[in-house]
């Protein structure tokens, strides 16, 4: 790999990673490489990344986004946020489960998230077909909880840490061939950035899954900025 090709590839998983450490490709017989051809990459915050040896997007000047689809986890019991007694659940219980319509406005608040961050970069386009020059960026999210408690009769206000959690799957394609470039996984809670406890109401727990959508789609996009530049 070439010094502009080690730059570039150090530049990218920084900026995803948000790490100050230099990142490195496992070496040796040991590295780990997976069966589409990406190479793990060590020093990384984010909790995962595997990318081509060759990495190099300076030839790319726009993107196509595609949301590749929300998995939620499977949880017994009373629903998020709905009406119910306490008797409903465990007071231990901390995950719970999301109806259709709540999970709905998970996807439409992340994908949102993305679309409007991706849509202000000056440094590349956004657009709907592939081309030559056009990278794919498709982030799915998998095993999404929430922490949000149903709601109880006469309560007081619940204040929550975090309303929920969920692990991003981050992919770049090359959008003629549809060759990946680079995977990175990386999982972590819708919190409130303004203090350590948020109150819960559907405003808020909307808001703060907004904020972890704008987080990530906030890295990508200053990762992509750097890396599609041709100066």
């Amino acid at each position: 790999m070439n010094t502009l090709q080690t730059v570039a590839l150090s530049a990218l998983l920084a900026l995803l990673a948000g790490c100050t450490s230099t990142p490195q490709f496992q070496s040796g017989p040991d590295a780990e490489i997976t069966h589409d051809g990406l190479t793990r990459v060590d020093k990384t915050v984010m909790d995962t990344v595997w990318a081509r040896t060759d990495i190099d997007l300076s030839d790319y000047s726009k993107v196509m986004f595609e949301g590749a689809g929300v998995e939620f986890r499977p949880v017994k019991g009373a629903y998020s946020g709905k009406a119910g007694t306490r008797s409903m659940r465990s007071s231990s219980q901390s995950e719970f489960q999301l109806d259709a319509k709540t999970k709905a406005l998970v996807v439409e608040e992340i994908s949102g998230a993305f679309v409007d961050e991706l849509a202000r970069s000056k440094a590349f386009e956004v657009v709907s077909e592939p081309g030559p020059d056009v990278l794919i960026i498709r982030a799915a999210l998998l095993d999404v909880i929430s922490r949000v408690p149903p709601d109880t009769i006469g309560r007081s206000a619940i204040f929550l840490d975090s309303v929920g959690e969920a692990t991003l799957v981050l992919e770049l394609h090359d959008s003629m061939s549809d060759a990946i470039l680079l995977r990175a996984v990386d999982r972590r809670a819708a919190d409130s950035r303004s203090g350590p406890m948020v109150q819960s109401n559907s405003v808020t727990n909307r808001t703060e899954v907004r904020r972890l959508g704008r987080k990530w789609a906030s890295i990508v996009r200053t990762g992509l900025e750097t890396l599609m530049s041709k100066e």
